[in-house]
Parts: structure tokens; C-alpha cells; sequence
């Protein structure tokens, strides 16, 4: 009987110990612990994303913004994700399947860098969790001494001057009638922001 050295072995052999080498090695070199990933979710099912998640014993959470916006001609305040369809989720590689991260409700898949997962810092997580929500204003929602266009049959495509909100369905506003400032009081909803 004859034994065959890694010499004389035929270049299939060959390949396959090589394969077997770098897939322990990278088995090996796999991260180890808890990280953080950006994961990439439907339109506006984040808290599903993070329900989800949190069934599956995982950590994940999205920064939230409490945004003013004109809805229905009423000015109201609505929490919205500060970064839309993005959720940051905390894996462990020796306990977390990734496939079924991917699998889950609401979740399309992870962010790719080139072949590898989006990771992201501690540091830059531990920020967003002390911001809590961020408190931000629309760009359609004045401010004072901002120029608007009406849209009225009785003042139709005059230029006024925003000066504050009357309750939440109304604002004052400051136009120029016979060469003299005038203060009017009009629907959230009967002008527009002018650049």
C-alpha cells in the first residue's frame, strides 16, 4: 500500500485542503462579542422592524424626531424615524442568526460596505440613544418674517410677510394694502412658502 504525499497529490486535493485551511481561518477571524449594524427596512415600518427584532431577543432601536408640520391645515407635531427606513440593531455572532435577521418582518436586508455588513460604532450609537427624539421644525411650517404667497379668491397671489401662528388651524400674516401694512388672519392651509 502506498500513501501519496502532499507532493505528488493530484490539484483537486490540493484545492479542496486549501479551501478547508481558509474557511477555518475565517471561521477563526470571524468578529466575536456584540455589534452594532444598520440594517435598511420597509417605508415607514420601523417600529414594526424593532418589534420584531425584540422577539428575536435582539437589541435594535432607530432615532426618532418630533417634527411641526401644517396637516390638514393644522399645525401638529408628529415623531417621525430621523433617519427613514434605517434601523440599528445589536448582534452577537455566537448566538444571532443573520438569515433569519434578514427574515424578519419589516427588515429588507443589512447595508452593505463593499461585500461586508455596515457596521457601526458604539460611540456614535450611545450618541443617538442620549438624543433621545430630535425636535425639528418642517421647512413648509413659517417662520416670523418669512414671505408667503395667498391663495385666496379674496387676496389671490399676494405677497405677505408671516408673523405667528393663531391657535392651530390659523396665522396672522402682514401684507401691504394701499402702501400701508395690514395684519390678516388666515387658514394654515390658504398660503404657501415662497423661496
Amino acid at each position: 500500500m502506498t500513501t501519496t504525499t502532499s507532493k505528488n497529490a493530484s490539484p483537486e486535493i490540493k484545492s479542496i485542503n486549501h479551501s478547508a485551511k481558509s474557511s477555518s481561518a475565517d471561521l477563526l477571524n470571524s468578529p466575536t462579542g456584540k455589534i452594532w449594524y444598520l440594517l435598511y427596512v420597509k417605508a415607514k415600518e420601523e417600529g414594526r422592524a424593532v418589534m420584531h427584532l425584540a422577539n428575536q431577543g435582539i437589541t435594535a432601536f432607530y432615532p426618532k424626531a418630533n417634527i411641526t408640520k401644517v396637516l390638514r391645515g393644522k399645525r401638529q407635531v408628529v415623531e417621525e424615524a430621523l433617519f427613514p427606513n434605517y434601523v440599528f440593531a445589536e448582534l452577537d455572532h455566537g448566538v444571532h442568526n443573520f438569515t433569519s435577521v434578514r427574515s424578519t418582518r419589516g427588515v429588507i436586508g443589512f447595508v452593505k460596505s463593499g461585500k461586508d455588513y455596515q457596521k457601526v460604532p458604539n460611540k456614535l450609537i450611545s450618541t443617538f440613544r442620549e438624543l433621545e427624539t430630535v425636535v425639528s421644525v418642517d421647512k413648509k411650517v413659517p417662520s416670523k418674517g418669512v414671505k408667503v404667497l395667498i391663495d385666496t379668491p379674496a387676496y389671490n397671489n399676494i405677497q405677505a410677510i408671516y408673523q405667528e401662528p393663531k391657535g392651530e388651524n390659523r396665522a396672522l400674516l402682514l401684507i401691504q394694502l394701499l402702501n400701508k401694512p395690514v395684519l390678516i388672519e388666515l387658514e394654515n392651509n390658504e398660503f404657501t412658502v415662497t423661496d
